[in-house]
């Protein structure tokens, strides 16, 4: 049984959320101060956990620094692909072959990429807001149009206006959708309907799609992933975007999967995009595809299930309004 009640310290290891908010969130030196003591922060400005990462993830790690030598390294067999693909078949009931699996340093890296690659400067990106920020980042990056299609929000749950989204779905300058798959940050599982019914809008007006599905693994216990792909099996202008580091807590290794199902795109990724990765990652990776499930990932839930709940959420001493969701239903909560 993983014990998610341990207290590791993570000051003076470059953390970001411990050793470099003042300059990350507040863009200040080291001597800045504030009236609290560091350790006294209720640390919520960094999208990582506290939890250790799974012990096999961890012994995989040694057994790959056994081997001495980190030289330049590449996914060259189908090892990764089949612990990858392996979880997805598992866990989603959703697959896709070797040859559309690339990965990246990281999901948001990707998105600047790909933005560029697949849209003309006098196009526009589509965002349902309130959105994660780089969403908006990477159409900016690319000198591109932004265009937000604001969610319905009946209490604390999130739900897209779909007149609104067809309207702006349909204007010909619209040809990207940055979707996320849970949503980030309002915690809303998409239902099978409603991504079926995004679906038909983006078949009707030929959008590109970039589904950032990072959060897939941090659901409730009651809850299923679904991926995009799955409802859209044949469409070819989808990019699925995933990752270990939210499952697993690895973020600081620097490794994402990414999905290209049009092999034009895929020509386009291949010429452009600096594949190389850190072999501590991929044993990283694997090891949690492989093994992580019985030490790690059926627990998580139920951790998230007595903590995550509306009651625990918000300090009743806290100033200022909250309204969150009646059952959160994915881990990062929204305040």
């Amino acid at each position: 049984m993983f014990d998610f009640d341990e207290i590791i310290d993570r000051r003076n290891t470059n953390a970001m959320t411990t050793d470099g908010f003042r300059d990350y969130i507040f863009h200040g030196g080291p001597d800045m101060t504030f009236p609290y003591k560091d350790e006294e922060f209720i640390r919520m400005w960094v999208a990582d956990m506290d939890f250790a990462t799974p012990d096999v993830i961890i012994d995989a790690m040694r057994q790959r620094l056994d081997k001495r030598i980190f030289g330049y390294t590449a996914l060259y067999t189908d090892e990764y692909y089949q612990s990858f693909s392996g979880w997805c078949r598992a866990r989603y009931d959703w697959g896709f072959p070797r040859e559309q699996l690339f990965t990246a340093s990281g999901i948001v890296q990707a998105l600047n990429e790909l933005t560029e690659l697949i849209t003309n400067p006098e196009e526009s990106v589509l965002i349902l807001t309130p959105s994660y920020k780089p969403f908006k980042g990477a159409a900016d990056r690319a000198r591109r149009g932004c265009v937000c299609s604001d969610l319905i929000n009946d209490g604390g749950r999130f739900s897209i206006d779909w007149d609104d989204l067809e309207a702006k779905a349909a204007d010909e300058r619209t040809t990207l959708l940055i979707f996320c798959n849970p949503h980030n940050p309002t915690g809303r599982v998409w239902t099978q309907e409603e991504l079926e019914r995004l679906a038909a809008v983006i078949r009707r007006h030929n959008l590109w799609v970039i589904s950032d599905e990072i959060h897939c693994d941090l659901l409730r216990q009651d809850k299923r992933h679904t991926p995009l792909g799955k409802v859209m099996p044949d469409y070819e202008q989808l990019v699925t975007c995933m990752a270990p580091s939210k499952t697993f807590n690895t973020a600081g290794l620097l490794m994402s999967n990414i999905i290209i199902r049009s092999p034009a795109l895929r020509r386009v990724w291949q010429r452009q995009h600096h594949t190389s990765e850190n072999p501590l990652s991929i044993a990283a990776a694997q090891a949690g595809y492989e093994r992580a499930v019985p030490g790690w990932r059926p627990f998580a839930p139920i951790w998230m299930r007595t903590s995550a709940s509306p009651g625990n959420a918000w300090p009743g001493s806290c100033p200022g309004p909250y309204s969150p969701p009646r059952r959160p239903p994915i881990w990062p909560g929204w305040i």
